[in-house]
């Protein structure tokens, strides 16, 4: 189900909203937390919806990569706010107008992430799925999408 290790969303629901928080303990970690953070990360987006198959809100079907990015949104609010749309509790269109910024019965539950950086280096990165790949980047000199990949 994507539940992923128990650090993982222990380290998401402690540091949200501060991204700079998420990039420091992310540069203190070695290159196999790194790895599966991204994993999990990932593992946790796509067991919410298949990418391909999108998803409809106000009656219009989303292509597979706002899905994805819908998806990897979901997952950065933290394990109560994926626990509920993984569950059923929560539809992810619901989860998809909170997404856009539209007032829903779900927005008590965001906390929008700030942008904030330590590293210059990590401008470009400035999102909580993709922070680790800055920071795998810039310690190890490495693209974390082809070492995970086998590319």
């Amino acid at each position: 189900m994507g539940q992923g290790p128990d650090w993982f969303w222990d380290v998401l629901d402690a540091t949200r909203p501060r991204l700079s928080a998420l990039e420091a303990w992310l540069q203190a970690q070695p290159r196999r937390i790194l790895e599966e953070f991204a994993l999990a990360y990932l593992d946790a987006a796509e067991s919410l919806t298949d990418f391909s198959e999108g998803v409809r809100v106000d009656g219009a079907d989303w292509s597979e990569d706002s899905t994805e990015d819908l998806c990897l949104w979901v997952v950065g609010q933290g394990h109560r706010f994926w626990y509920a749309v993984i569950t059923g509790e929560w539809e992810l269109a619901e989860a998809a107008q909170v997404y856009l910024g539209r007032p829903s019965p779900l927005s008590g539950e965001v906390i929008r992430w700030d942008q904030v950086v330590s590293d210059p280096e990590h401008r470009g990165y400035q999102s909580p799925d993709a922070i680790v790949h800055g920071v795998c980047r810039t310690r190890f000199a490495e693209d974390l999408h082809e070492r995970l990949s086998g590319g």
